[in-house]
């Protein structure tokens, strides 16, 4: 399991609503047009760039709004391979901590050395350090 972390001088409800807004994610995570903040919604999209190498194809799962997301996560053209993403807010005196756990790596070990464990983690970490510069920025 990959595991990454941040800590945001925001309120969670602040954090959950950038979170699942597409029209505010797409400017620091990924472009997903067909988002839908709704269990059992699965939505797709692709890498940043242009390129479209890689299909992202995630079902939603579990929703507990300010708290928790959990989703699938799948690249469809590369392996049959499933696995779990859970961003976890946990709030305290203003200060939000966003946990995110990305589980079962290793069901792709079909796809090739581009979805290795060390790219997920460099890029969540990133993603996360993404969310806090947007967050921090949009006083």
């Amino acid at each position: 399991m990959i595991t990454s972390s941040i800590v945001i001088q925001k309120k969670a409800s602040i954090i959950w609503a950038v979170l699942t807004d597409k029209n505010q994610f797409k400017q620091w995570y990924f472009d997903i047009p067909d988002f839908a903040l709704e269990k059992g919604i699965t939505f797709h999209f692709y890498e940043p760039g242009g390129k479209n190498k890689f299909l992202h194809e995630c079902t939603i799962l579990e929703i507990i709004p300010n708290k928790k997301l959990v989703h699938t996560w799948t690249h469809p053209t590369f392996s049959q391979g499933v696995t779990t993403v859970s961003w976890l807010l946990q709030e305290n005196e203003g200060l939000t901590t966003v946990t995110l756990h990305h589980e079962g790596i290793e069901n792709l070990h079909d796809a090739g050395p581009e979805f290795a464990s060390e790219n997920y983690q460099t890029g969540w970490d990133q993603i996360l350090s993404n969310l806090k510069k947007f967050v921090n920025e949009k006083d």
